[in-house]
């Protein structure tokens, strides 16, 4: 399980992890594409400045006379700090259809030689070559550092969130399993240290509750038993010194007597089967003569109760005692509320075993269909004997299913028409094998 709960915790840093990465590199391309939009404005301020340049040349030159234009040109490159020379128009291919009189040439060595078409000197002033500045290697490198730099400092921002929700996920998970052992991963986070504390905190006001109530709940049961024995001597003694009358009133309290037994063992069950140290004893039982045994002896004079199995089914893995006192509290409810029939069946599907009850009763409202597996909850209020209940018998069907990995549910019996309560677990056997998959 802390496998799982670690991968889970990996997709969730995962997601977090692309969520913030891709995000900052939206931003990043956004501020890109905008810095290429700046630097595109600022080649056309230096286009502009260029032809400006020229057209100034072209102006200075076209007021000096031709024989001294030689010597002005060399006074405007000393002036410029740039190669400025005159060329012939003959000399020169002019495209008469070009937007621009200002045209770029780029040589082999990446330098740029701009040439005007200066028609009032009826010349082509070239300017050039100007040689480009040599980008170096850390510049070309600078932008994937930057967009790798990224992934690394997320990365690195991410590390510890994502080793401290492991190590309290995993705690979690240990105290979900053993109460006894709370939570203490304060001390061992970082990131998350004030939410590990508070955690740490309230585990073991949890676990105190949970042991003095697990406690109390045994306690009081032992202690019971015994004045519930000396009760029933003395109303065996007294009953065989009464008349009938007495007799009767004496068979009822003893009768009471019973119940209050019985629920001191439910209470004892559902404690005991809640307890963290319970072992499981897995073993492939044979089918039929189980399920036969805990059939006859659930057996009434009202009520006689059908078992079938399928006949491919010879063996099933379970804990067999576990499974009797699930199947034995399954039966008693169905023969409560039973009109004529109750049908017991075990069989095996795709998704493993499943133990089915069903009778012909009432049925249970689908608005109670969850809340009927929790402890003391009963949908009957009533207290009679014929069927009244603690509130437990069902509780302690889920925990065995839990147990066993399955899964306790109920629904309508398509067949008899009451309820049908059904346990399921993996072929495998096992929490771990079954996967706890929901039926």
């Amino acid at each position: 399980m802390p496998s799982v709960l670690e991968g889970r915790n990996h997709r969730l840093m995962f997601r977090s992890y692309l969520t913030l990465v891709g995000g900052l590199l939206i931003v990043a391309l956004v501020l890109d594409f905008g810095f290429g939009q700046l630097q595109s404005r600022q080649e056309s301020d230096v286009n502009r400045w260029l032809e400006s340049t020229l057209t100034l040349v072209e102006t200075r030159l076209a007021i000096t006379p031709a024989d001294l234009r030689e010597q002005e040109t060399a006074a405007i490159a000393s002036e410029l700090g740039l190669d400025v020379s005159l060329l012939s128009r003959d000399d020169v291919f002019i495209n008469e259809l070009a937007d621009t009189r200002l045209s770029p040439l780029v040589d082999a060595n990446g330098d740029t030689t701009y040439l005007h078409d200066a028609a009032a000197i009826n010349a082509i002033i070239r300017l050039g070559p100007i040689v480009e500045p040599q980008e170096s290697l850390l510049f070309r490198l600078l932008p994937p550092l930057f967009y790798l730099s990224i992934f690394v400092v997320v990365g690195f921002w991410l590390r510890p969130l994502l080793k401290d929700i492991n190590l309290i996920s995993s705690a979690a998970q240990r105290f979900a399993a053993d109460y006894r052992e709370p939570l203490a991963t304060a001390d061992k986070t970082t990131e998350l240290q004030p939410l590990a504390k508070n955690l740490d905190e309230m585990a073991a006001r949890l676990s105190g509750v949970l042991r003095s109530q697990k406690e109390l709940i045994a306690a009081l049961s032992h202690e019971m038993r015994t004045p519930l024995a000396r009760l029933r001597f003395a109303l065996a003694i007294s009953g065989d010194q009464a008349d009938e009358a007495l007799k009767s009133k004496l068979a009822a309290m003893n009768d009471d007597l019973q119940e209050i037994d019985d629920l001191i063992a439910s209470m004892l069950n559902y404690a005991r089967l809640d307890h963290p140290d319970i072992e499981m004893h897995w073993q492939n039982i044979p089918v039929r003569h189980w399920l036969t045994k805990i059939v006859t002896k659930s057996q009434t004079d009202r009520i006689r109760i059908e078992a079938c199995t399928a006949e491919t089914l010879d063996t099933v893995k379970m804990d067999s005692r576990l499974m009797e006192l699930a199947l034995s509290n399954l039966l008693v409810n169905a023969m409560k509320y039973a009109e004529k029939a109750v049908r017991c069946s075990l069989a095996q599907d795709a998704n493993g075993y499943r133990l089915t009850v069903e009778d012909d009763g009432p049925g249970i409202p689908d608005d109670a269909r969850e809340s009927i597996f929790r402890a003391f909850v009963r949908i009957d209020d009533s207290r009679s004997r014929e069927t009244g209940g603690s509130g437990l018998g069902l509780a302690v069907v889920a925990r065995v299913a839990a147990l066993h990995g399955g899964l306790a549910s109920v629904d309508a019996s398509p067949d008899l028409g009451g309820a049908r309560f059904s346990l399921g677990w993996s072929v495998q056997g096992g929490p771990d094998g079954s996967k706890r998959q929901q039926r």
